[in-house]
């Protein structure tokens, strides 16, 4: 996979989800992009997900690629899940 400054934020849906169960979570991470955003969504395993970019890169990204950065995602989720002390505020 090409090395990218892209920003992208991911969002997941169950297969018996409609976009209406997702909306919420939806309009919160494209606020974070303005009005400059662009999306695709691919189906993986029992899920459908929405990646959200602030390039249109995400167009030029493959199934495979896009695959890869949703399981880093999840990488990165179980890692804070293990190490929830590490985000507390000590101060």
């Amino acid at each position: 996979m090409k090395e990218s400054k892209m920003k992208v934020k991911v969002i997941g849906r169950d297969y018996k989800e409609t976009f209406k169960d997702i909306l919420q979570e939806y309009t919160k991470v494209t606020k974070e992009f303005g009005s400059e955003y662009e999306e695709r969504e691919i189906a993986i395993d029992d899920g459908y997900y929405i990646f959200i970019a602030d390039s249109k890169d995400i167009y030029n990204m493959s199934r495979d690629e896009l695959v890869e950065l949703w399981e880093k995602g999840i990488e990165e989720e179980e890692e804070e899940e293990l190490n929830p002390l590490d985000r507390l505020n000590w101060n």
